[in-house]
């Protein structure tokens, strides 16, 4: 259920860059315009995020998921009915965050409770939902928009999500009291994991590998039509990310449990600084799709474990709270990196300027991701090496 609520919502926060051009055109609103909304989205509902952290650690994660199911499908619907950017704030940087809030870290955090001995493999298999949501819905709504346009792919999304969340909450099953006090008599509070190196070190990591990551996304889309490639063709292309991620995410949980989560984290940050460098002289079809499969596995690989690094390194006491406030800072890259490579593209025409600030990016999360050390009151397991 963790990886279909992941797969649904992500699912539909990928299908932005699919929207991104057929609602710029028709608006006539620039392409940083047009961005500017998913990165209010990407702010205010990471800061949501560390709400949703806590009620989860309070109360359980199915309370949770039902006030995103809800809010994720109205949102959409509500798509098909805007006229102006404001529309756009309020129904996907509000209520569409609300929704995507409501279930990453409600989600994520239950399965790092569930999972002790294969956690990195847990996590990986859950945030694999992230990547099968690519994979769905980028061919799905450039297929929908192409035969009905965006509006009424709006509408036929947002039922579709209604539908899928109703066994979502259903089936999700609460951790066991039992694990849930044991887990308390370990680890850190969060003002206690506030105050250490590996928290922060964590924190911008994600900021600066979301930054480059979102950028992608968001404009990988308009990118390639703007090499020659159709829409369709386009949509299969972001459907190839999220095929490989899959890959990536899977197979990084599971070797992350063998060798250490810290050494697969970084090796994964190198590779998609590589599938950057790659795509700055990629000016064919063919190697457009050689770079989607390089980004798939480093992306999903680096997003395949780096939530299981609350409940490594600072235990099970606020693990909600610690991972809802780690994703807020990633949030801020989220918000910067679409709509700065808009605005790269609205001065200069080209996206190169954003692919290289993209690179830049990378190495800065390679960085700091080599300063994660486990704090000393949490016992150092191999997963957190």
């Amino acid at each position: 259920m963790a990886f279909l609520a992941n797969l649904v919502g992500f699912g539909l926060v990928y299908a932005y860059g699919i929207f991104f051009k057929p609602m710029s055109n028709e608006f006539g609103w620039s392409r940083s315009v047009t961005a500017g909304p998913f990165g209010f989205y990407a702010i205010f509902h990471n800061l949501l995020a560390l709400f949703a952290g806590k009620i989860c650690d309070r109360f359980g994660p199915k309370l949770v998921l039902a006030i995103g199911g809800f809010c994720l499908g109205l949102s959409v619907i509500l798509m098909r009915y805007v006229t102006t950017i404001w529309d756009l704030y309020l129904f996907y940087g509000v209520l569409f965050s609300i929704g995507i809030a409501s279930v990453y870290t409600p989600v994520m955090s239950s399965v790092s409770r569930w999972f002790k001995a294969k956690r990195g493999l847990a996590i990986g298999l859950t945030a694999a939902g992230l990547g099968a949501g690519s994979l769905i819905f980028s061919p799905l709504c450039a297929w929908l928009i192409s035969s009905f346009g965006w509006r009424k792919a709006y509408t036929v999304l947002g039922i579709l999500a209604w539908v899928i969340f109703i066994p979502i909450v259903k089936f999700m099953k609460e951790v066991p009291r039992e694990s849930a006090e044991s887990g308390k008599l370990e680890g850190l509070s969060f003002s206690e994991a506030f105050r250490t190196l590996a928290f922060w070190a964590l924190g911008f990591s994600w900021l600066f590998i979301a930054l480059a990551l979102w950028a992608l996304i968001i404009h990988i889309v308009p990118l390639a039509t703007d090499r020659g490639m159709p829409l369709m063709t386009a949509g299969i292309l972001g459907g190839v990310i999220g095929a490989t991620s899959l890959i990536g995410r899977i197979s990084a949980g599971f070797f992350s449990d063998k060798v250490g989560r810290k050494r697969i984290l970084i090796t994964e940050f190198i590779f998609q600084s590589i599938a950057f460098i790659w795509l700055l002289f990629s000016t064919e079809v063919w190697m457009l799709f050689i770079f989607a499969v390089l980004f798939g596995l480093s992306s999903g690989g680096w997003t395949g474990v780096i939530a299981a690094f609350p409940a490594d390194y600072f235990g099970f006491k606020a693990t909600g709270s610690i991972l809802g406030f780690a994703v807020i800072l990633a949030g801020i890259g989220v918000a910067i990196g679409p709509y700065l490579g808009g605005y790269i593209y609205d001065t200069t025409h080209s996206y190169n300027g954003m692919v290289i600030v993209c690179i830049i990016a990378t190495i800065a999360a390679v960085i700091s991701a080599s300063l994660l050390r486990p704090p000393g009151k949490i016992s150092r397991s191999h997963g957190s090496r």
